[in-house]
């Protein structure tokens, strides 16, 4: 645990970071490595932002953030670093699927009885790669066709191509599964981008969880900011929500809730862009930057784990994953812990499957996902021993989910604001990373991008 640093109303840094989600306590720790004093202002009380683990039955839930891929190579230094000990996501056995009026089925029969479709998927997800090679992760508005695919959805883009309706509605879910949000909200530059800050379609559609859930940690995801907040315990502030910050050429005043107040040389706003725009500046920020954080929306997401007190659909040769349009959930997955008995399933809810049954009660969310279990994995599957659920966008400080995704003609227009710092103002979430924008990954690469700023401007 993280113990909470006393300081007096009025404190003062080299380098001021505003959340100690993983972006703001990458960058403090490296501000410190560079001879720097760092600040961290957290709102919570606790740190990791979306990374949150709670134990339920004395085994660690990953409520947030959960899993790494193989090519998330800054995560795997880092659990190296700190200690934190990772082993395989369970993957062997068939998926069941029921899409589009299909029914349940198991992976081979369904692959069987819809190959020619998933073979017409298979080419569009080829030219998705051959699109998002096109587009530069750090400038997407430069690409030659920006305009043209800004200007149109994602989901209108799919529609053009042609796709049967179960294979349309596989490549929805699986969208919908890395942005949160349903495929008519994004705007289709977004997708390419977003594809190419991760590499290529295989990395992120793969049906089994593939290249960016391959790997997971052991005690829980929250390990790793926990560890690394031990590292700067002792410039670390919890319970202090900023609502201020005052700038001018080469120094700035951060205002939190209840009066404490730091000053610094240079701030770091470790916040996605819709909590960074929810801060006052004095001066006013642009129109310019204003305009783009209200367009920036974080997306909607569930996680609901049932505790079985085995893994009873592993004999059955299943993999705990399905994939349907049928019930609250759209995917789950086998989220067993490593060297425990138990069986975990983890149902996702994501986009407007969140934001429906995010309004419902425990309850009844329960026995409708009891029931979409029941239906996938047999009668077994009504009786867990344990549930646990949670939504992101009613937390108060993170008012949403792991995306910030843009609709129409937001990047074109606005898109360069979003990294660009503002006077003594850097800007550090996953959402400004140019590698695995939107995980974990992506967050380490943004702190340690915002600290080479200030470093390389306070350092001379």
């Amino acid at each position: 645990m993280v113990s909470r640093m006393a300081h007096p109303s009025a404190a003062s840094a080299d380098v001021l970071v505003i959340g100690a989600g993983l972006s703001g306590l990458i960058a403090a720790r490296a501000v410190l490595q560079g001879g720097l004093t760092p600040l961290i202002l957290e709102a919570d009380s606790r740190v990791g932002g979306r990374i949150l683990t709670e134990e339920l039955a004395g085994l660690p839930m990953a409520l947030g953030a959960q899993w790494i891929g193989d090519t998330h190579h800054r995560m795997f230094a880092l659990a190296a670093e700190l200690g934190v000990e990772t082993y395989p996501q369970y993957d062997a056995g068939e998926t069941s699927y029921d899409l589009a009026g299909t029914g349940v089925m198991r992976q081979n029969e369904f692959h069987t009885r819809f190959a020619d479709e998933l073979a017409e998927l298979e080419k569009v997800l080829r030219r998705l790669d051959e699109l998002a090679a096109e587009v530069s992760p750090a400038t997407p508005w430069t690409a030659p066709r920006a305009a043209e695919w800004d200007a149109i959805t994602a989901g209108a883009w799919y529609d053009a191509q042609g796709l049967s309706p179960v294979a349309r509605t596989l490549l929805e879910i699986c969208t919908v599964g890395i942005l949160a949000v349903p495929t008519a909200e994004v705007s289709f530059l977004h997708l390419l981008l977003t594809l190419q800050t991760c590499g290529v379609t295989a990395e992120l559609f793969a049906e089994s969880e593939g290249g960016a859930q391959t790997t997971r940690f052991v005690g829980g995801t929250a390990e790793i900011p926990n560890r690394v907040a031990a590292l700067v315990a002792d410039h670390l502030v919890l319970d202090s929500p900023v609502h201020l910050i005052e700038h001018s050429a080469d120094s700035v005043t951060v205002h939190c809730r209840g009066g404490r107040t730091a000053r610094g040389r240079r701030v770091i706003v470790a916040l996605s862009p819709m909590l960074a725009g929810r801060i006052s500046y004095d001066p006013p920020l642009s129109g310019y930057r204003d305009q783009l954080t209200q367009r920036m929306p974080n997306s909607a997401a569930m996680k609901a784990f049932f505790v079985y007190d085995e893994p009873f659909w592993r004999s059955e040769g299943l993999n705990g994953q399905l994939i349907s349009d049928v019930g609250p959930a759209r995917m789950s997955n086998d989220t067993c812990i490593q060297g425990d008995d138990h069986g975990v399933i983890l149902c996702f809810l994501e986009g407007e499957q969140a934001r429906t049954h995010g309004h419902w009660s425990e309850e009844e969310r329960r026995a409708a996902l009891t029931a979409e279990l029941v239906r996938h994995f047999g009668e077994k599957a009504a009786h867990p021993q344990h549930y646990v659920d949670g939504e992101w966008g009613s937390r108060q400080w993170t008012r949403g989910c792991y995306n910030a995704n843009c609709g129409p003609l937001v990047w074109t227009t606005y898109g360069a604001a979003l990294a660009e710092p503002i006077g003594p103002i850097h800007w550090a979430s996953t959402d400004t990373a140019t590698h695995w924008s939107a995980y974990m990954e992506g967050a380490v690469e943004a702190g340690e991008r915002a600290a080479r700023e200030v470093i390389e401007e306070l350092v001379k």
